[in-house]
C-alpha cells in the first residue's frame, strides 16, 4: 500500500510543461503534468495503451483525432492510445492533469520531464 499527496506533484512550470511521476508499476504508470497558461501539450499518440486524464485543477480542451472537447476540474476523459491527442490549457493558471496509462508503453512515458 502507499500513499500519495497530489499537492507533492503539483510544480509551477520553468517552461511549457512540467511532468510529475507518482508511481510507476508493471502494468500501469501515474503521473500528474502541469501545464502553463496558454500552452499546448503536443499532438501524439500511446500506441496500444489506455489513458485516463482528470482534470485537478484549470481547464483545457482535448484534442483527439481532431475532434475538440472541453474538460474542467472533476471530469474524467478515457482515450484510446491509438487515438493523436493534444490538450490545450485554456484557464487563467496552470492546467493540472492527473494521469494513468496502462499498460505502461514505452519506457520514456515513465519519466519526469520539463519541456
Amino acid at each position: 500500500m502507499n500513499k500519495f499527496v497530489f499537492n507533492d506533484y503539483f510544480h509551477e512550470p520553468q517552461k511549457k510543461i512540467a511532468k510529475r511521476m507518482i508511481f510507476k508499476g508493471d502494468n500501469v504508470i501515474a503521473f500528474v503534468l502541469n501545464i502553463a497558461k496558454g500552452e499546448m501539450l503536443p499532438g501524439h499518440t500511446h500506441l496500444e495503451t489506455t489513458l485516463l486524464l482528470q482534470v485537478m485543477d484549470g481547464n483545457a480542451i482535448v484534442i483527439t483525432d481532431g475532434k475538440e472537447t472541453p474538460l474542467q476540474v472533476g471530469e474524467l476523459m478515457q482515450i484510446d492510445g491509438q487515438e493523436s491527442m493534444q490538450v490545450k490549457n485554456t484557464g487563467e493558471g496552470v492546467l493540472r492533469l492527473f494521469v494513468t496509462i496502462s499498460p505502461m508503453g514505452t519506457e520514456a512515458f515513465a519519466k519526469d520531464a520539463d519541456v
